[in-house]
Formats: structure tokens, C-alpha cells, sequence
């Protein structure tokens, strides 16, 4: 049984307590019943107020209730509301979304109303937002210019920041709530084609009405067959089969970052830009990025053994490999597999240096004994760079994919009234008063 009684005996007062288990877990406000005589204690050990939960990095703490997906590690499964990878595996973006967002697999005619209006919203991205990320050089890397134009978009909607309208806008118009959802979506969409297009110097063009999500993104973004002027469907096929298993993965950095926000009553624009930012770093997103420069560091096969002894050594750090939910095989790295054997005929010379690393990993007592194997980045980063991304973008191109699972997760967390996120903190400095010091008025 996943329920019952945790049975406690405090050593320092022998008291005894009785703590319910619920769903295998406990909450961790029960344990403020376990209290110790502050006398004699360290101030700063706060022991009068209860027994406190010592977790860095929230390695073992849940912080919310969802229904959204379930990731079951020892099986190797994971599940977007209830329903496998392998059953998704033909949806598109538009039927992603509204099983995430809505709980519902949609009929045919919900899916092309959700598709007009995000083409819908598109369009009514201001130009200004255009204009904000032009005026920043080429050079730049990705991540400010998306900040800059999501900045622009929100500074054109302030009817959607509660502070400045209603508190509890969103808690109380679940419509209101889906429509700036929708909005969000889009104006990301948006902003990652003007980005791409303004690093590479290229002409942006605009959404289309009678286009998928995708298929405006790959235009905006210039990633058209020049001689048909329309994305490849090949490449639109990998990036909307990969697009399905990084849709959505649980309480990521870049969801939790967004939920922290979201836990002020801030809306979904400001609690993306948070998410857009955590998910940048090499430990998140970021890590394909840093997996490709690594990749290109160690250059050709043959070094592989060297730049091994140095991971062993902890002289290198190999980015893409282990995960903190599976302890075995990431179950999106066998399709990821699948994908890139549709993009064979693109020549990626450092998929073999990839290949080559996994093959001596396999056998190094190092990597097995840690549980440690490819996750989705290390490998999920040539798909990407197959169907034309550059490295540098990839971590955008990503959030393209998990929006889904963050907006879903502002969804149900605000309209659940989720709790403001407000952690302590050991304090390990002196609690005692300073004396001599007077205070100047």
C-alpha cells in the first residue's frame, strides 16, 4: 500500500509521533509537530518551530499535484495523460497541445479550431516586438533577443498582468486563461522565427493562416526548401516527432521556474520568460549545446579514450549523459534513434564521436556501476542540427517542444490556486547579538 503511518520516535525527547502517508509521501508540514526543548539549542537551529525537511536541489520533494504526465523509470515509461510515446507518435503540435492543456485527445474539428487561432495570433504580434529585436545586434546570443521581443509582446498587453488588473484574473476566467495561453504560444513562435532569421540575416515572412504551427515556425524561422519555398516535410516530420517526446517531462527546471512564477499570480508571458531563462543553462537545455561543444573538442573517434580517462579523472565533464529521474536508459533515446535514422542522409561527422563515446561507456565499469547512459540531449542535439538548426539555437528550439508542458503546467497550477513557493533555509552563521555596535541616526 502506497498509504499509511510513518512512526516516529524523537531520540531527544522520546516523544513519539504518528505522521500519515499518502501516495507514498508525507507532507512536510506534519513534521512541524516534532519539536525539541529549545533550551540549550542554537537560535539559528530554529527548534521550537518543528522539525524542518533538509532537501537541496528538491532531489526528493514534490511540490505540487498533477495529472499531467507520469514518468515510471524502472519501466523505462512515461506518459502524457495516460496515453504512451508510442500512441502520440503520429500527433502534431495542435493534438499535443490540447490533450496537455485540456486533458482531451481532440476530434478533428477542435484541432483545426486550435490551429487557426494560434495562426490567428501570430499575426497580431505587434511589429514593434519585430522592430525590438532588430535594434539589437546580429551577434547577440539567442536567449536575449527571445527575452527582448517576449518583453515587447507583453509591454502591448497589459490587460494580462493581474498586479495591474485583478489579482485573480486568471483563477477566476479560465477562459481569459486560455486565451493568453494561446497568445503566449504564438507570440514564442513568433519571436523564435524573427530571431533566427535576424542572426542569419535573412528575410522574415510572415505567419500564415492556411499553416500548422509548425509549418509557420519553419517559415518564419527560414527553414524552407529553397526550391519549393515551403518546409521540408521530412525535416517537419523529425522535428514534430522529437516536438512529441519533449513536449512534456514533469517538474523540469524550466517548468518549476515557470511554476515558482506563476505562484505570485503572474501570467503566462512573465512566467515563460523565467522558464526561457533556467532552461538556458548547460545543466538544462543548455546541455545540447554544451554536448555539441564537446563533441567538437574531441573531434574524431579516435580520442574518444583519452577525453574518457579524463571524465573518469573528473578533468571533463560529458554533458548528455545520466539523468536525475531515469538511473537507466532515457526511454526518448531509442525514437531519437528512430528520427535520426530519417535524417541518415545529412552528413553530421560528430554523431560518430557520439556513437564511438556510447559504445566505450558501455563498457567502462565507471559509467555502469553509476547508472550512467545517454539521455535525450546527447543524441537529441543532432536532430536538431540535421534538420538545420544551428547549435547556439538549440536550446530555443527546445522550448518550441516543452512550452507545451509548461504553459500546461501554469494552467493547472494557477487555476488549482497552487500555494505561493516560499522555502526556508538553514542558516549556518552565528545567531548571537553583536555587541559594541551603535547604530548611527
Amino acid at each position: 500500500m502506497s498509504s499509511g503511518t510513518l512512526v516516529i520516535r524523537d531520540s531527544r525527547t522520546d516523544a513519539n509521533y504518528e505522521i500519515p502517508i499518502h501516495r507514498n509521501s508525507i507532507r512536510a508540514v506534519d513534521l512541524q509537530r516534532i519539536k525539541a526543548n529549545p533550551t540549550g539549542s542554537d537560535r539559528a537551529d530554529q527548534v521550537s518551530h518543528g522539525l524542518r525537511v533538509h532537501d537541496p536541489g528538491l532531489q526528493n520533494t514534490t511540490v505540487t499535484h498533477s495529472e499531467i504526465s507520469f514518468s515510471d523509470h524502472e519501466r523505462g515509461v512515461l506518459l502524457y495523460r495516460g496515453y504512451t510515446l508510442e500512441q502520440l507518435w503520429g500527433s502534431d503540435f495542435e493534438e499535443m497541445f490540447y490533450l496537455l492543456l485540456w486533458a482531451t485527445y481532440p476530434t478533428d474539428v477542435q484541432r483545426e479550431d486550435l490551429r487557426l487561432r494560434l495562426a490567428q495570433y501570430m499575426q497580431e504580434v505587434p511589429d514593434t516586438v519585430h522592430q525590438s529585436i532588430l535594434n539589437l545586434p546580429r551577434t547577440t546570443s539567442p536567449l536575449p533577443l527571445i527575452l527582448a521581443g517576449l518583453s515587447a509582446y507583453l509591454a502591448f498587453l497589459p490587460d494580462v498582468i493581474p498586479a495591474s488588473v485583478n489579482a485573480t484574473i486568471y483563477q477566476s476566467d479560465i477562459q481569459r486563461a486560455d486565451r493568453v495561453i494561446l497568445q503566449t504560444v504564438a507570440a514564442y513562435g513568433v519571436v523564435f522565427g524573427i530571431v533566427r532569421c535576424h542572426r542569419l540575416g535573412i528575410n522574415w515572412r510572415p505567419p500564415s493562416l492556411n499553416q500548422t504551427y509548425y509549418e509557420n515556425l519553419f517559415t518564419m524561422a527560414g527553414l524552407v526548401d529553397h526550391s519549393t519555398n515551403s518546409p521540408d516535410p521530412m525535416r517537419l516530420s523529425c522535428f514534430r516527432h522529437f516536438g512529441n517526446l519533449n513536449a512534456e517531462h514533469g517538474m523540469a527546471l524550466s517548468v518549476f521556474t515557470a511554476l515558482v512564477t506563476a505562484s505570485s499570480l503572474a501570467d503566462p508571458v512573465s512566467c515563460l520568460i523565467a522558464a526561457i531563462t533556467s532552461a538556458h543553462g548547460p545543466l538544462h537545455f543548455g546541455a545540447t549545446e554544451s554536448a555539441q561543444r564537446t563533441l567538437r573538442a574531441i573531434g574524431e573517434p579516435k580520442n574518444v579514450p583519452a577525453f574518457m580517462q579524463d571524465v573518469r579523472a573528473g578533468k571533463q565533464k560529458l554533458f548528455g549523459y545520466g539523468h536525475r529521474t531515469y538511473k537507466g536508459m532515457d526511454p526518448r533515446v531509442v525514437p531519437i534513434r528512430s528520427i535520426l535514422s530519417d535524417l541518415r542522409d545529412v552528413h553530421q561527422p560528430l554523431l560518430k564521436v557520439a556513437e564511438a563515446i556510447e559504445q566505450a561507456a558501455e563498457q567502462d565499469d565507471y559509467f555502469r556501476s553509476r547508472g550512467l547512459y545517454p539521455n535525450a540531449d546527447f543524441y537529441g542535439n543532432f536532430v536538431f542540427t540535421g534538420i538545420g538548426f544551428e547549435p547556439d539555437i538549440i536550446p530555443a528550439a527546445m522550448l518550441v517542444h516543452r512550452i507545451i508542458g509548461i504553459m500546461a503546467h501554469w494552467r493547472e497550477y494557477t487555476l488549482n490556486r497552487g500555494k505561493l513557493f516560499r522555502p526556508t533555509h538553514l542558516y549556518t552563521g552565528s545567531a548571537e547579538l553583536v555587541q559594541g555596535v551603535v547604530a548611527k541616526i
